[in-house]
């Protein structure tokens, strides 16, 4: 069975006959991850941690074959008030604003997960028995997509383990560590906390 970066690559017969041919189907499993990312908080910098559930694809992260540290999943704790939407998306459920019909994001900012940033984005395709990512891009507001190279051409999930998967994924992901006072936007601050000073008097 030919493999990707570990991942079972999706194989398809020359002449569209699969009669006889053995489809590869990968397992996605949710790997609790955690990344850190630096705040400035006036004159200082503090650095919070996301705990999120990583995709693996045959054990495989995916963030790790991109080699791209500062994307993660939208299974994201300090986003638990949308991650049943995220999923929602996943499971073909719910479209992604700004997104060709029928593309996901998979992996996003760490910082904001907003598409402006950049985001690693699928075409999930859904049938009676199997889900399906395929063509992958990089993806953003401002510039045309461009193929992840490090990725397959396509994976392919069975469907049933790949929904029971995802839809138990919300509880999870609320049962990750959270530090809500770390993820607070900056403070107020006084002026002269940010090292802001009085400008010289003028004696004329």
């Amino acid at each position: 069975m030919p493999r990707v970066g570990g991942i079972a690559v999706v194989v398809n017969s020359p002449l569209g006959d699969t009669h006889g041919v053995t489809v590869a189907t990968s397992t996605l499993t949710l790997v609790p991850a955690v990344v850190t990312r630096a705040v400035t908080d006036g004159n200082t910098t503090r650095y919070p941690e996301s705990h999120f559930l990583d995709f693996a694809v045959d054990g495989t992260s995916l963030r790790d074959l991109t080699g791209d540290a500062d994307l993660i999943t939208e299974l994201n704790r300090p986003w638990l008030h949308v991650v049943g939407e995220n999923i929602e998306r996943l499971l073909g459920e719910a479209v992604t604003e700004d997104l060709a019909d029928g593309r996901v994001m998979l992996l996003v900012c760490k910082a904001c997960g907003d598409l402006g940033c950049g985001a690693v984005t699928a075409r999930l395709g859904i049938e009676d028995e199997t889900v399906t990512w395929s063509d992958f891009l990089y993806e953003n507001t401002y510039a045309d997509p461009r193929p992840v190279p490090a990725l397959p051409s396509a994976v392919r999930f069975d469907r049933a383990a790949y929904e029971a998967t995802l839809r138990g994924a919300t509880e999870r992901v609320a049962a990750l560590p959270y530090d809500a006072e770390a993820h607070k936007m900056r403070r107020w601050l006084w002026p002269w906390q940010w090292g802001w000073k009085m400008p010289p008097r003028s004696d004329t």
